[in-house]
């Protein structure tokens, strides 16, 4: 972990947590792994100092614990991911206040107070369910943030109200089930699955033979994803106490309630991919005693990442293609978002799949489904042109992999002369399947035409816009979109739209052709698509601090590979001095490298050859310490600014002065306080800014 998102985290958890949070986790953050009693060697804190804040981290998911055996030392460290993530709190509230309104919203905000709660206790909190002896966990009424209700209003809800919210938000991935496995880190994770997998196949602990090696990673692998889906592994959940062992629960039962080993039969809501997680049905009216309260659930932070990639792609191509291409893209990436739970591949996608593994087997969308959604026609068909169906090529938009020859009955090729290189790639795939007959394809698919005497979008053209029926049946001339009905008119301009994205450079999506048991569908590489908006990030950033000369620069570098300065000046068309500045301006900053190639043992300068390259993932961690650097900056700037006018924060938030500052407080206390917000709201706003750019170099 770099030096600056330390301390970024350090000063996260220090204004949410206190001093005393804050110091066992800098301990945690700086030393490693430690036990008990290295806390309280580093800290110097009391052994119920350390224990109180242990707690605190470990609910609020702050901190990892692993214990080897039983005998053994409980072993804790620092989980920075989780610290950063208090940065966005206010994101994620937004997001499911946007999608699925207020009251949503105030679920969320009061699971990222509690770090993770029982459905019991936060049914209780909100005055759903009658109170245990022992109390509620969780406080709607009562819990604050800088003074405010945490869920808006104090209202009581009905008991289908919340219910109904707390399955959608399970169902949307937003919260999920909380397993054990999440209380330890990858490596410790890993070694649970290692041996739990070596006992249950009855492997040795010795040397395995290749095929029982390849058996057994699988096994883990397989392990691994079941756990990071809430699962243990035979598709039920795993419940667990956060700070121990599981143990006999000791707290008595209100009147009715079921039993724990009864109830476990009755958990069965599917959670994306089948897992079961324990909610309350929405079917029974209410009923406590119908109510399994031993499932505890958390945000989902990673299904967040998702929600904010899919809103920055949607950007990407308003800018790129056009408002309504964008429009059907956004729509396409809210059927798939149902389905995906996790952003980064390498954190696990779709079916726990990542790279092409993923890309191949993982969701997809079809035309009619997308069709359905979209509304307002206009705005669709001002966003094409005409279409000429003889334009068309389907196997330029779909997966290279997926790509077959096309035969008719007889055996000769559709698609007219092929070059060698098609011919070399047909020969290649001879004992694979053959491809459906044009009969049972898609039929013509109409294209955007490339008449560059028209305008796109233009309303006269609009008109023009022509509709090629599907399969090889002889048809009447086309007909035009005013004549054609609602659906059919939307699902057409639905599809050009679609196809527009496809043969877009970027590659925005992938098309599937129709089956005999499939229809025609749609997904996106997302793993290619973030590559392609760090990339568009990293020169955004280059050419603001260099100007667009070094952007060129950068791009031929990318194409070419290594050159020298002679190779880079004549590829650029710009002058060797001129050039010169500019590389060692990025090299000294680090965007750019600098390879040294002797000629000879020497190693003389004169006899040395200099390679300029740019490697940007290098380029990607660079930018991404700086932004650290940066939001810490931020974050220490605005508790200076704020500790500057403490005294007049504190006096202006006391009950008897709230509402009455013109009355209360001086003109110099009230134009204090005016620029220190003012401060604030600027610092605040700047962090949020930087931190999108962190959502794309790290999340994405």
């Amino acid at each position: 972990m770099s030096q600056h998102a330390t301390e970024l985290c350090l000063l996260l958890v220090d204004d949410v947590y206190g001093e005393l949070t804050s110091r066992v986790f800098s301990a945690l953050i700086c030393y490693g792994r430690l036990s008990i009693a290295g806390l309280l060697h580093y800290t110097g804190l009391t052994p119920r100092q350390v224990k109180h804040g242990l707690a605190v981290l470990i609910q609020q998911h702050l901190a990892l614990w692993y214990t080897l055996s039983e005998n053994a030392a409980t072993y804790y460290e620092a989980n920075w991911t989780s610290a950063y993530a208090l940065l966005r709190s206010g994101k994620f509230v937004r997001i499911v206040e946007e999608r699925l309104g207020s009251f949503a919203g105030g679920i969320v905000s009061n699971m990222l107070l509690s770090g993770h709660a029982s459905t019991g206790d936060l049914a209780q909190a909100y005055n759903i369910l009658p109170r245990t002896d022992s109390g509620a966990a969780l406080n709607v009424s009562t819990v604050h943030t800088n003074g405010h209700m945490s869920n808006g209003d104090s209202k009581s809800h009905t008991a289908d109200s919340f219910h109904s919210s707390l399955h959608t938000l399970l169902d949307r991935g937003f919260l999920l089930s909380v397993h054990e496995s999440y209380f330890r880190s990858d490596a410790d994770n890993r070694s649970e699955a290692d041996k739990l997998v070596r006992r249950l196949k009855h492997f040795d602990d010795g040397e395995l033979k290749a095929d029982q090696k390849h058996e057994l990673a699988e096994a883990i692998e397989e392990r691994l994803l079941d756990w990071k889906l809430g699962s243990d592994g035979g598709g039920d959940t795993f419940t667990v106490t956060a700070f121990e062992k599981p143990v006999k629960s000791r707290k008595r039962k209100w009147k009715g309630e079921p039993d724990m080993a009864d109830a476990a039969g009755k958990r069965r809501r599917s959670d994306a991919q089948n897992i079961k997680v324990v909610t309350p049905s929405i079917e029974d009216e209410g009923s406590p005693s119908s109510h399994d309260t031993g499932a505890t659930l958390r945000v989902n932070y990673d299904k967040f990442a998702v929600v904010a990639r899919n809103e920055k792609l949607v950007e990407l191509v308003e800018e790129r293609v056009g408002e309504a291409a964008s429009r059907v893209y956004a729509e396409v990436l809210r059927h798939l978002e149902m389905k995906i739970k996790f952003c980064n591949p390498s954190k696990g996608e779709e079916d726990g799949l990542s790279g092409e593994t993923n890309f191949e087997l993982g969701a997809k969308v079809s035309t009619t489904e997308i069709a359905s959604a979209m509304e307002n026609l206009d705005d669709l068909a001002g966003g094409i042109g005409l279409a000429d169906p003889s334009m068309i090529n389907l196997d330029t938009i779909i997966h290279p992999k997926k790509r077959r020859r096309r035969l008719d009955k007889n055996g000769s090729k559709l698609d007219g002369e092929t070059s060698a290189t098609e011919e070399e790639e047909e020969e290649e795939d001879d004992d694979d399947d053959d491809d459906l007959d044009p009969e049972q394809q898609n039929g013509d698919i109409t294209d955007v035409d490339n008449d560059s005497d028209e305008v796109n979008g233009d309303d006269e053209y609009k008109s023009e816009i022509k509709v090629e029926k599907d399969g090889d049946q002889k048809q009447q001339p086309p007909t035009t979109i005013s004549s054609l009905s609602d659906p059919q008119a939307c699902l057409f301009l639905t599809r050009q739209n679609l196809f527009l994205l496809a043969e877009h450079p970027y590659n925005f999506l992938t098309f599937s052709r129709r089956t005999n048991s499939t229809s025609e569908s749609w997904t996106v590489d997302f793993p290619a698509l973030a590559r392609q908006l760090r990339l568009i990030e990293l020169e955004n950033i280059i050419t603001t601090r260099y100007g667009v000369e070094a952007l060129r620069i950068i791009r031929i570098l990318q194409e070419k590979g290594k050159l020298d300065e002679k190779a880079i000046a004549t590829f650029a068309l710009m002058a060797q001095k001129t050039m010169r500045s500019i590389l060692t301006t990025m090299h000294e900053a680090g965007h750019l490298d600098l390879q040294e190639i002797p000629r000879d043992n020497a190693r003389q300068p004169a006899r040395t050859i200099f390679l300029w390259f740019f490697d940007p993932e290098r380029c990607r961690q660079k930018v991404l310490e700086e932004t650290y650097k940066a939001m810490a900056r931020c974050m220490q700037r605005a508790k200076a600014e704020r500790e500057a006018v403490q005294s007049i924060i504190d006096k202006a938030s006391r009950t008897d002065v709230v509402g009455k500052e013109d009355e209360l407080l001086g003109l110099d206390e009230r134009t204090a306080l005016g620029t220190w917000r003012e401060k604030e709201e600027r610092l605040l706003g700047e962090i949020c800014r930087l931190d999108d750019l962190v959502a794309v170099l790290r999340d994405f």
